[in-house]
């Protein structure tokens, strides 16, 4: 399996960093998966050479902007690729899934004149499928080789926000979205070959911000306590511009007790899991 890390930015304009977005391949010719899908992911997918046409499923997170705004770029772009199947999102019940739901409802027919390929639809379609977000692991997926588990986390006033647990047999990620600290996210962590988490460098940011998004030394301690293989900082704010300042989100994250090993992420990353 690889993970391959397609958007690691957060709400602000950054060329650097694209909106949230994380690809999991697995070690064969089956299908991939995308875990959000914010501004700019379909370009990176595109850059990293990811045969869209194969994408199994979206996962969303949450509905803030930089987890969704490139869903019908997605939903497009597939279809023009030759995709003869309705891209396939999964989300949590409420304001994600209405949102899946209608994106592509404000393109006329006359949109895709003549980008039609081949045995596929006449237009781009999503299909949603929700879920009830819950409090304990639940099964939101299971499609060979993939086998995904999804429990909310606290990422108040957001609802509803959850991370996913993604296994094939081999190995385990753990993709927390945004979120806080807290029992739900600790039980994707727990044991995980990798802990993709946001962070915040808590002499930064506010103390508003960190009501709702996790600092970078709780996230350490996560880490320590769910004792993962390894740990990846995304969604950093503020997002770091030199190796100074990406080694300060490090030194955060180790006062926490985590000891393993502990990267910051770039988009186009790729990490193989063992």
């Amino acid at each position: 399996m690889q993970l391959l890390l397609l958007g690691t930015g957060t709400p602000d304009p950054d060329p650097r960093r694209c909106g949230s977005g994380t690809a999991i391949l697995p070690d064969s010719s089956a299908p991939w998966l995308l875990i959000d899908c914010g501004r700019g992911v379909t370009q990176r997918a595109i850059e990293a050479g990811l045969d869209l046409a194969r994408l199994d499923a979206v996962l969303l997170t949450h509905h803030h902007s930089d987890h969704i705004s490139d869903l019908a770029t997605l939903a497009i772009s597939r279809f023009i690729a030759g995709a003869s199947a309705p891209l396939r999102v999964v989300v949590p019940d409420g304001p994600c899934r209405r949102f899946a739901e209608r994106c592509l409802d404000a393109f006329d027919d006359q949109s895709f004149y003549s980008q039609r390929s081949v045995g596929s639809s006449e237009r781009p379609q999503i299909e949603v499928d929700a879920f009830r977000a819950t409090k304990d692991l639940r099964t939101v997926l299971r499609d060979e080789p993939w086998t995904v588990q999804s429990v909310l986390v606290e990422h108040h006033p957001i609802e509803a926000a959850v991370g996913y647990r993604i296994g094939d047999g081999t190995a385990t990620v753990a993709i927390s979205g945004d979120t806080i600290v807290g029992p739900g996210v600790a039980q994707l962590a727990q044991d995980a070959d990798v802990l993709l988490h946001q962070a915040l460098r808590t002499d930064l940011v506010t103390a508003e911000a960190l009501r709702w998004n996790a600092a970078a030394r709780s996230v350490g301690e996560l880490a320590a306590e769910s004792q993962v293989a390894r740990l990846i900082l995304t969604h950093l704010m503020p997002a770091p511009a030199n190796s100074r300042e990406e080694q300060a989100f490090l030194d955060e994250a180790r006062s926490g007790g985590y000891r393993g090993s502990i990267s910051v992420a770039h988009d186009l990353d790729r990490f193989t899991l063992p």
